[in-house]
């Protein structure tokens, strides 16, 4: 048989699954899917609207000269998407996730544990490093809070007086 030919077995992958007329859009409704997403997006939109809740006894007018002044704080700034010029309660975002995982991702090449832990104990092994990169966010968000708190404070932007 020739590449051009036709035969009569059913193909699959994509495009026969796309031909499939049995596959209902309602089905995505029946799982567990869209409850996952929907919690997606109000954890989501907490983060976003949290940037907006002002932190007290900052000098913004300071702050936002300094911002324009520092590009270490503006690269900061850019990654929090907005956030930390708006000075708000949730202003480090995602970054302190993010950072975490890219560790455990590094970590996991240079030690063998971690490697095996990812790869050999399947499911139960990749949660439990989600796990401890949860840990180990909470820790970069402490060490980013008290690094911008002591820049902060030596900028004279942050008054520590009510």
């Amino acid at each position: 048989m020739s590449l051009f030919e036709s035969s009569d077995k059913p193909r699959g992958g994509v495009a026969a699954a796309i031909e499939d007329s049995s596959i209902d859009f309602g089905d995505f409704f029946k799982g567990p899917l869209p409850g996952k997403f929907l919690k997606l997006l109000g954890f989501l939109v907490l983060s976003r609207l949290g940037v907006y809740i002002p932190l007290g006894g900052v000098n913004r007018e300071a702050f936002l000269g300094n911002l324009d002044q520092n590009s270490l704080l503006s690269t900061l700034d850019s990654f929090s998407g907005g956030g930390i010029g708006r000075l708000g309660i949730c202003s480090l975002g995602i970054v302190p996730f993010i950072n975490a995982q890219i560790v455990f991702q590094l970590l996991a090449q240079v030690y063998p544990k971690l490697q095996d832990l990812q790869k050999r104990e399947g499911e139960a092994g990749r949660k439990k490093i989600l796990q401890y990169t949860r840990y180990a966010s909470v820790g970069f968000a402490i060490v980013q809070v008290r690094n911008l708190h002591c820049k902060l404070c030596c900028l004279e932007i942050l008054s520590l007086s009510s």
